[in-house]
Formats: structure tokens, sequence, C-alpha cells
């Protein structure tokens, strides 16, 4: 550990000898493994009784209601990854600090009212399905900046059913652009990562104040861009892993001082305007967040507009009446509700909101729910199309944890009938998969990116 790294910490805190020495402890400590309950999917109280039959341990995290450590002593036959529950969206792999600025953003609380929700820095990707949970109603843009990312970005908006996040791919730096537009932002800056220690030793062995003060001038332009981007008494949350006061206390003072009679402070916790987690007291990683309300606009500048060619366009009410007719035909079910359909190549996607009205302004590398690719007017659904629609008809129920583990293995499975149909696959109460009984098998529609290692 860099001794730097300590003395700044000690010199920058208001610790006792004895608490410091607590929190050099916790430092080298491995981490608890903690979940969240992805309740887009399943209760709390159902998830716990699944852990109970599978003997794992639960354990209440610092705050939250929905996360959890996870002990799993008894049963280590398979990887926490591997499991059914895991590729099947009913929890999350996610440290108790990185789960805390969607929690300040929401207190915690299902928000049913409609909003337009940025998460400017989407990966890695934990903190935007939990905005889905929070905001079942409103549209979240997950910005990935790393194009070679969004891939995995998709597949856990799809395993965790979080069908309100459409995804776009900019630099940070874009969204000074587009001014007034959003409710509500969530900025988790790029920061120095200093609590990455917990997994590299060196992680801060070239710790030093020179690279520090040269993020922190980054993180100011970010906040800044995202006041631009932020309606006008609607707020931006702001976070980071890092301790030290440079990226975090010291950048909120200064974007006060510069914007004091434009945006204010919406203090975090009972007795702080901040919200600090400590390993020695949190059982987690360190973490910073701040909530910024714009009460007036910034000042007005000149902005460049950039024209959008999308690849995404809607689909003719004659398409969306082939895709209903496909469904009532093979599945025997009747869409009642409005959704909205989109193309992208050979590709459909389904939303239940009609955002096309962003489309002049952002461009999108998703939006909704992919439910199955269309080619000469031949449709082949996916994996994910009963669970966007909840199809109860022409269901094979796969209970047999053999025959789970085969098709969690990309196997596909023997069946008795000889007829080629689509079908819904259900284990346990969960309606879960779309499949096609052919050849005496029921052919294996599991995204390969899903199945068991």
């Amino acid at each position: 550990m860099q001794n730097n790294f300590l003395e700044y910490i000690k010199s920058n805190f208001d610790f006792s000898e004895k608490e410091f020495e607590e929190f050099k402890s916790s430092i080298s400590k491995p981490l608890k493994k903690s979940i969240r309950v992805n309740t887009n999917k399943i209760s709390v109280w159902e998830f716990k009784d699944i852990a109970k039959k599978r003997s794992w341990e639960l354990t209440e995290t610092c705050n939250w209601k929905n996360m959890f450590y996870i002990d799993r002593d008894k049963d280590l036959k398979t990887a926490l990854g591997s499991t059914f529950e895991h590729i099947s969206g009913l929890f999350y792999v996610q440290e108790v600090a990185a789960s805390t600025s969607p929690y300040i953003m929401s207190w915690d609380k299902i928000d049913e009212n409609e909003y337009l929700i940025l998460d400017v820095s989407a990966s890695p990707w934990g903190k935007t399905t939990q905005l889905s949970e929070y905001y079942p109603n409103s549209i979240i843009i997950a910005n990935e900046f790393d194009k070679p990312r969004i891939k995995q970005l998709f597949t856990n908006i799809e395993r965790m059913w979080s069908w309100n996040i459409w995804v776009t791919n900019y630099d940070g730096r874009f969204f000074k652009s587009v001014e007034n537009l959003f409710d509500k932002i969530l900025l988790d800056a790029p920061c120095s990562w200093e609590w990455t220690c917990y997994k590299w030793t060196d992680a801060i062995k070239y710790w030093n104040i020179k690279n520090i003060k040269a993020i922190a001038k980054l993180q100011f332009w970010l906040i800044e861009w995202a006041l631009r981007s932020v309606k006008v008494w609607w707020e931006v949350i702001y976070s980071t892993c890092t301790l030290n006061k440079i990226e975090n206390e010291q950048v909120i003072e200064k974007i006060l001082k510069k914007y004091s009679d434009k945006i204010e402070i919406i203090p975090t916790c009972e007795d702080w305007d901040f919200k600090r987690l400590w390993p020695h007291k949190d059982n987690t990683w360190w973490f910073f967040v701040a909530k910024i309300k714009k009460i007036k606009n910034l000042e007005e500048r000149e902005t460049k507009k950039f024209e959008i060619k999308q690849s995404i366009e809607k689909l003719s009410k004659k398409e969306e009446k082939n895709i209903k007719h496909f469904i009532n035909d093979n599945f025997w079910e009747e869409l009642i509700w409005n959704y909205h359909f989109y193309k992208q190549r050979d590709e459909i996607y389904v939303s239940e909101k009609n955002f096309s009205k962003l489309f002049d302004t952002l461009f999108f590398f998703k939006v909704g729910q992919q439910i199955w690719t269309i080619k000469d007017w031949i449709f082949a659904p996916n994996h994910f199309l009963s669970e966007f629609f909840w199809l109860t008809n022409k269901v094979i129920e796969i209970n047999d944890e053999k025959l789970l583990d085969r098709y969690l293995r990309w196997e596909d499975i023997e069946y008795t009938w000889d007829e080629k149909w689509y079908v819904t696959l259900k284990n346990w109460e969960f309606y879960i998969w779309t499949s096609e009984v052919k050849d005496w098998k029921i052919k294996n529609f599991l995204p390969t990116k899903l199945a068991k290692k």
C-alpha cells in the first residue's frame, strides 16, 4: 500500500488512531460477495424462498431492501454466475457500493412516473438495470462510450428484463449539446479507481496528487455538461468510487462556486450533504455520492447541431399487423396492448413506449427488447419472445434439474412430439423462454452468451 495514499487519508479525514488502523486492516480483507434481487422478475420474499432451497444464506446490507450479502458455502457445485437463477436474471452480482447512486437518486422507492433518465457512463451496467427497477415507466438512456462493450450491455438488459433501457454510444462531452432534455441524470464519473486495490495490490502503486487533479478537471467538465442537459428543477447524481476529496468534495465545491445561483446541493444523508461509504464501516469498498439540483438555466452558449441518420426505424402498421397475426397463429395469443415495434436491419424490437421523437436528437444502438429476426417476411422468434409478452399457451414445463442443466449448456432436449410448433418453456412458476419443437426435440433458442460455461 502506498504510504502517500495512507498519509493523505490520515491527514484529510477525522480518524482516531484506532479507526485509522481499522481502515487499513479492512483494505486487505476480501470483500463479501453481494447480489441484487431483480424485482423486475421476482419479489424479495420469493427469492429468499429459492435461496433457502439452495442453502444460500442471505444477509441484509447497510441500506437498500433488495441488496444482500450471499454465502454459498453449502452449495459450491456451480459457479454463482452459472446458476439458473443468475442466467435467468433473478439476481445481479453487484457490489453494495456500486448500487449506491441509483439508491440515492430514488431513495430506494419505486417511482411509477414517466421520466427521461440518462446514465452517462453505463458500464459496468449494474446501476443501469437498477434504474430500470426503480423507474419502471421511464425511459433510461444508457450511454456506453466503449463500443465493443455494448453487446455485453445488451446481454444484461435482456437478462434482467430491463426493457425500458435504450442504448447510445457517445463521448460524455456530447451531452452539453442537448440542453434541458433529461429529467434525471446519473453521472458515475471516470475516476482514479482507488477501490481496485481490493482486486490488485498495485492498483494505487502510482497514486499521486498530480494525476488525481487532472482527473478532477474532467469530472468538473462532465458535471457542467450534465447540468446543461438536465431540465431546470431536476437533478444530477454525481458519484465516484474514490476516497480522496479532490475528486469528490472539491469538485462539488468548484461547481457550486461557478454556479452558486443556478444549482443547489440536496443532502444525501440526515446529517451530511454527501453520502460516503467506507470499507471498515459498511462492509463494501469506498464510494461517494452527491445530489445536485438545477434551479436555473446555465448561461446560454452556441451549441453545434448534429444531423442524425438513425439506423432504427418504426415499423409500418402493415408490418405490426403481420407480427400480431404471427403471435396469434403460433401461440394462440391476442396482443391487446399498444406496443411499439422497431426494425434495425433484420432485427425486430418492441417497446411499450413510443420515443420516435428522440430519433432526431440521439442516435440509438438499441430500443426496447429484441424479440425476433425477419428475413423475406419469415419470422424467427428468439429466446425472449415469451418473456416480453408473457405468453401462457402451448407451454412445456422443464422442472427436471438435469434437463434444465442440459438446456443451459446449449443442448437440445428430446421430446415426444414430432410436429413443428413454437412453444413457451416454463420452469417452476416462471414463463421464461421461447423455443421450437422440431425433429423430436426442443430446439435450444438460448443465446450462447447466456449459456453455462
